[in-house]
Order: structure tokens, then C-alpha cells, then sequence
């Protein structure tokens, strides 16, 4: 007979692995599956690095950002791994949009300051700007060493008592007293199961009759050869009306990462690592030219990796049953790290879910949205 775990996670990326290491601090069994492993590069939580910022229109994800840059903190600390790279970050954009984003930072008690041309220069001497164009600067923000942090999780998590498969598939569900999980060669039984298996949660949750307006996506990122951009603030150029806007962060030991804040279609459940599309590059390479000229574009390396979009942008984290979905990462869910096994540990526990995660939202009511559409969060 199988052991019976207390929960079961399937999928070790970012929610999945924060949560397993949370549960098993808290005492709970916990069983962590994960397709192909934590980080790999099919994965959305695959690659150097990631933004981290405080910066946003709606408080519950200005909150949960501080409370991740103290857990990230905390991990450092317990793990003597370096994870964030804290430097600042320039945000650009519609004047209605830095306003909200003011606004926002301000009620959760955090700083957050406006500055005009010149003064941004002085932040970052490379960003050129327009006549009278102005933007903000929030000192809690920069990068997650993604793959640092990953490690240092799975590190934690075995630790703290987890146990971790990989490359393990999780191919159904059967709910009972117990909920039995199959994969392709064995089976397992937990009290109750998180669904944080990304791109792949669609199919496992409408197994069990939870259909979910989600739309994985291909992300492409690169990476720049420049060193003297590394102790530079990040950047988020906020486009008007729900345009694709761009993003970038330093990386130590490589230079600087910059994206477009879309994805593509053409997800494939058993692709393991994608080409990178040297259009979209050139794209990137163009704004580069503009908003950076002194920059040498020279490019380290590009590459792709899925997230999934949400109608709203919004994740979702809430209780279905004996089940669990945290997902929806819409992009921008990886620099809350601990924060969101925080979160999905609290819903395990029977606490409620925020309003802006829950499953009877309006938004998850919607179409799936394109797999093209922009982060607007």
C-alpha cells in the first residue's frame, strides 16, 4: 500500500517548491512531483534570472512583494546562498499608469519616488529619454538570481522533510477519501493535492472536471554581454492602452537580461526547450537602440520558456475540493518566491483565498485569453 501524504504537489516549479518547503516547516508530509525537474528549461521557472519589484496597481501584489524580498531574505540567511540582487528599478510610461503605480506603493507604506529627466539620467546614465519625460524609482526592486533561489528551495525543501520526485510524470487524479495520483508507472495517495504544474495544469484539472481559462504562452528573454550594466536599476517601460511593454534587470555575471512582457503561441505539453525566434530578438535589439543607444547589443544568449496567462493577469490560488490550483503565473509570479507558499500553505491550513486569486471570480468566467496577450500587472 502507499504511503499517504498529508499533501501531494504536482509540478516543483516556483509555487510548487516555495509551498512544499513551507507545508514541511509547518510539519506536514509532503510529496513534490515535478515532469522533468525543478528549473528545467521547459519549465516557467527555468533560467538566470528574474525582475523583483514593488511597484504595482494593485495592493495585494504590492504587499505580497515586500513580504517576498524579507523571505527571500530569510532563505539567504538560512541557505548562505545569494538570491536577490537588489538595485533599484527605473519604471517608464503613461502618466496615468506611474500615477496608479504611485498611488498603490504609497498605501502600502513603502517608497517610492518620481524624478525628472535628469535626475534618472543620474540613476542610470545610459537611458535616454524624451523632452520632458519622467518616471519613477523604487529602491526595493532588481533581480532574483532565479536559478540561485530554485536551488536554494529544493535545498531547503529536502531539508525540511519533503519528498521530491524527478523526472516524474503525474498523468491523473482520482478523487476518494484520499485523492490517488497516477503516474506513468506508479501511484500515490495524499489527503489533498496542489495543482502547480504550470502550462500543464489545463489538462490534470479537466480531468477532474475544473475547466480553467488558461492560455500557456512561449516567452523569449535575452541576455546582454554587459558588465558595466550589472549594478544598474531594472526597467519597465509601461505602453499605453494594454500594449506589449519591456522589461529588463541586471544579471551578475552576465550583464543585463531585457523582454517583451508577451508570449507567442505554440506551447507544446512535450516540447523540452525551444529555439529562440531571432525576429523577436531584432525587436528587442531595436528598442535596446533607442532607449539605451551607448549600449553595445551584444547578445549573450536568448531563450524561451512558457508561462500561462490568466484572463485578468491574475494567478490563481484557491481550494477546489480536496484540490488546490496555484498557477496562473500570467508572467510575473516568480519574484514572490516563499511569499506564495506562504500563500497556498495558508489555503491548505483552511485559510480563504484573497479575492484577487480566487476560482468564482468574474475573469475566470471570460474565454481564454490569446496566448499573445501583454502583462498589464
Amino acid at each position: 500500500m502507499p504511503m499517504t501524504y498529508d499533501v501531494a504537489i504536482v509540478g516543483a516549479g516556483i509555487f510548487g517548491l516555495s509551498t512544499a518547503y513551507e507545508l514541511a516547516r509547518r510539519g506536514h508530509s509532503v510529496l513534490a512531483i515535478d515532469r522533468f525537474g525543478s528549473g528545467h528549461p521547459a519549465t516557467s521557472s527555468t533560467g538566470a534570472s528574474r525582475s523583483i519589484r514593488i511597484a504595482y496597481d494593485h495592493p495585494f501584489y504590492v504587499e505580497l512583494a515586500l513580504e517576498a524580498i524579507e523571505s527571500w531574505r530569510r532563505l539567504e540567511a538560512e541557505t548562505g546562498q545569494t538570491i536577490l540582487h537588489l538595485t533599484g528599478q527605473v519604471d517608464l510610461g503613461p502618466q496615468s499608469k506611474l500615477e496608479e503605480l504611485t498611488r498603490t506603493v504609497r498605501a502600502a507604506g513603502a517608497a517610492i519616488e518620481e524624478m525628472d529627466a535628469a535626475e534618472l539620467r543620474r540613476r542610470f546614465p545610459e537611458i535616454a529619454l524624451s523632452r520632458g519625460e519622467i518616471g519613477l524609482f523604487q529602491r526595493q526592486a532588481g533581480t532574483v538570481i532565479a536559478n540561485a533561489g530554485m536551488a536554494a528551495l529544493l535545498r531547503a525543501a529536502k531539508k525540511a522533510g519533503v519528498t521530491y520526485l524527478a523526472p516524474e510524470r503525474v498523468v491523473r487524479f482520482e478523487p476518494g477519501a484520499t485523492v490517488t495520483l497516477y503516474t506513468e508507472g506508479r501511484h500515490f495517495e495524499a489527503k489533498q493535492v496542489i495543482v502547480a504544474a504550470g502550462p500543464w495544469a489545463k489538462d490534470l484539472l479537466d480531468g477532474v472536471g475544473l475547466p480553467l481559462p488558461l492560455a500557456p504562452a512561449v516567452a523569449q528573454v535575452t541576455f546582454l554581454d554587459a558588465p558595466a550594466l550589472v549594478d544598474r536599476p531594472g526597467i519597465a517601460e509601461w505602453r499605453p492602452n494594454g500594449e506589449t511593454g519591456i522589461y529588463g534587470h541586471p544579471v551578475p555575471g552576465i550583464g543585463y537580461k531585457i523582454a517583451f512582457d508577451s508570449g507567442a503561441a505554440g506551447w507544446h505539453p512535450d516540447v523540452e526547450e525551444w529555439e529562440p525566434d531571432p525576429a523577436e530578438e531584432q525587436r528587442l535589439l531595436g528598442w535596446l537602440a533607442r532607449r539605451m543607444p551607448s549600449v553595445v547589443p551584444k547578445v549573450s544568449r536568448t531563450q524561451r520558456h512558457p508561462w500561462t496567462m490568466t484572463p485578468d493577469v491574475d494567478f490563481i490560488v484557491d481550494r477546489w475540493g480536496q484540490f488546490i490550483v496555484a498557477g496562473g503565473c500570467s508572467g510575473h509570479a516568480f519574484k514572490f518566491g516563499p511569499a506564495l507558499g506562504r500563500l497556498v500553505a495558508d489555503i491548505v491550513e483552511g485559510g480563504e483565498a484573497p479575492s484577487v486569486t480566487r476560482l468564482g471570480r468574474p475573469a475566470l468566467r471570460q474565454s481564454a485569453p490569446s496566448p499573445t496577450a501583454p502583462i498589464t500587472r
